[in-house]
Formats: structure tokens, C-alpha cells, sequence
């Protein structure tokens, strides 16, 4: 790309953050390699190492002894690439990564696609101790089809009400829950069930990511345009941004703040976007940090360094709760 183009939408990436959402704080501070693309997180409880995983390859990986860094790429989960016979398998998105302490290993969620695509499948990994080297692909959970009822990307494990739930999906239809029957299959006969949807526009919603707090399940999501900053902008205010619902059963009836609903109007309360140096912050996930409480963590464009994917960075910021509502 020419670098007067460049230019001219770093000053108009600039002067359109520095109007909107002034009121939000700087990420936490990163040291050493701070790229990541729809970051995954995970702490090794044992050392209390960080492990950072992010889109791209065979899924990249960054660790370091504190939030703050110094971070260090250290390799690919899956450097071959997924084991699922798929267009995309060699380019692996959207990480999310738990511990199972029943079984005493990590799983990881994954998606292989490609861009546009609705053919899609979610495969998963598994690992003693979350290292390059370690991982087990253990292939495909499930797959979406072309003119289905949703797109099987964008997988977040979580435990509500006791039973171990994938919540996934990205445009087209929305946001999705299944149940799963242990970690590497789905409960027979399952079925998903649409929990959040966006009815405008491209339906640009997707990276759900369930967490429970004090009898409330919240569901983040992001919303928005996800990338391709660098070849044009998209309007102000439709880049990507993340946004908040709630509920009291975690499978639905989900509403944001104003009590819309996120499934049937179009809901969601913003709890991060576009302000200063950050722009189009999402592909996000929660943990619950020993001195921080919960953390929010995301990528976002800097546009003093450029606005390809291949140069986005990895944000976090602690979260303060307020009537039952998050904000950083």
C-alpha cells in the first residue's frame, strides 16, 4: 500500500476516534510482542505464566510471566495446520482455551474457514500445559453449511447452569448456543439455540463469550466491522466495538441495559470502542485475574503503527461493575 494513502487514513482514523467515546481509558500496558488477532487467554495456574493465543497459522502463541509482559512469541499450537479436511485449515481463527481440571488438561476451540464463507467447522485441540509441542488436534466438533441457520466459527466454552455450553456464531444468524456431552462432542440430538442476533445491515455480530457474576450470565460480543481498515474505513461508528447483554438463565433472554432485547432488537450495551490510538477494539474474551478482578481483553488497529490485521494489537483493561453492569 501506498504510504500517502496510508496517511490519509491514519489522519482520518485519528480525528474520527478522537471525537467518539472520549471517555475510555488507555489499554493495560504490553511489553515485547504485543500483535494478537482474536486473542484467547489462559493462566498456568502452577507458575502463573500467561499464555496468549491469537488467529493465524496453526494458531499463534505468545506467553509471558505477567499481563503486562514481557510478551514472547513462542510458536503454533498446531503448526501443521488442523487435522479437518477444510479451506482454511492451514489458517486457524478464533482460539479459546480452557481448563478442564476433571481431566487436568487444556482444550482449545478453533475455527477453520475462510473469508465469507458459511461452510465452516469448529475443531478442537487439547494440551498438558499449553505449550508448542504439546497440543493434540482431536479434528471436528461440528460444522456449519453453506445456507444453514448459522456459521461454525467463534467458539466459547462455558458452564451454565452446570452443563457445559458452546456459545458460536458470526453474521448471517447470529449468535448460537449448543450443548456439549464432555469436551470433545456435542450432547446427542442437540440442538442450537439462537441467543443474540443483529437484524441490520450485514448482521455484523459475532465472538460471543459467556461469563458468570453474582447470578447473572453476560454475554460479550462484538459488533461492527470486523477489518479491512487499511482499504478503506468503514463509516464512523460501524467499525468493530464490543457490546454487553445479560441474563438470569445464560440460554437466552438476553437484554442490555435499556432491557432490549439482543435476539429480537437488535440490543447490546458498548463497553468498548473506537477512542484515542485504538480503533475497531473486538474478538474479544474475559478471565478472572487474582489481582485484577475480571479483565477484558481484545485486539484492536493502532493506527500510528497501520490497520492491516498483521498489525494489531493486543489490549486488555480490568473492569469495574456498577448496578450489575460492566465498563472498563
Amino acid at each position: 500500500m501506498k504510504i500517502p494513502y496510508v496517511s490519509s487514513l491514519l489522519a482520518t482514523v485519528l480525528a474520527a476516534a478522537s471525537l467518539v467515546h472520549a471517555q475510555y481509558p488507555a489499554p493495560g500496558g504490553c511489553t515485547g510482542d504485543c500483535w494478537g488477532h482474536d486473542p484467547g487467554f489462559q493462566v498456568r495456574r502452577s507458575d502463573g505464566r500467561y499464555f496468549r493465543f491469537s488467529t493465524g497459522g496453526g494458531i499463534r502463541i505468545h506467553s509471558a510471566p505477567s499481563l503486562t509482559g514481557p510478551w514472547q512469541a513462542v510458536g503454533d499450537a498446531l503448526p501443521n495446520g488442523s487435522i479437518v479436511n477444510h479451506p482454511g485449515n492451514n489458517n486457524l481463527w478464533a482460539p479459546d482455551v480452557h481448563y478442564d481440571s476433571g481431566r487436568n488438561r487444556y482444550y482449545m476451540y478453533y475455527s477453520v474457514s475462510t473469508l465469507g464463507s458459511r461452510d465452516s467447522v469448529i475443531g478442537i485441540a487439547s494440551s498438558p500445559n499449553l505449550t508448542p509441542g504439546s497440543w493434540t488436534d482431536h479434528g471436528g466438533l461440528f460444522r456449519s453449511v453453506a445456507n444453514g441457520p448459522f456459521n461454525a466459527i467463534d467458539a466459547n466454552f462455558a458452564t451454565i447452569g452446570g452443563e457445559s455450553i458452546i456459545t458460536f456464531g458470526s453474521y448471517w444468524n447470529g449468535i448460537h448456543q449448543v450443548p456439549l456431552d464432555g469436551p470433545l462432542a456435542l450432547t446427542a440430538n442437540a440442538a442450537a439455540r439462537q441467543v443474540a442476533y443483529n437484524s441490520t445491515g450485514h448482521h455484523s455480530i459475532e465472538a460471543g463469550f459467556v461469563i458468570s457474576r453474582d447470578s447473572w450470565y453476560y454475554l460479550f460480543f462484538s459488533s461492527g466491522r470486523a477489518g479491512g481498515y487499511a482499504d478503506g474505513l468503514p463509516a464512523q461508528g460501524e467499525e468493530y466495538r464490543i457490546v454487553v447483554c445479560r441474563s438470569r438463565t445464560g440460554r437466552g433472554g438476553f437484554v442490555d441495559r435499556d432491557g432490549r432485547s439482543c435476539l429480537t432488537n437488535n440490543g447490546g450495551t458498548t463497553v468498548l470502542a473506537s477512542h484515542g490510538n485504538v480503533y475497531g477494539p473486538g474478538g474479544q474474551g474475559l478471565f478472572e485475574d487474582s489481582e485484577r478482578g475480571w479483565v477484558l481483553y481484545y485486539h484492536y488497529a493502532n493506527p500510528t503503527i497501520g490497520l492491516e490485521t498483521s498489525q494489531y494489537q493486543f489490549g486488555w483493561n480490568a473492569l469495574k461493575w456498577s448496578d450489575g453492569w460492566p465498563s472498563i
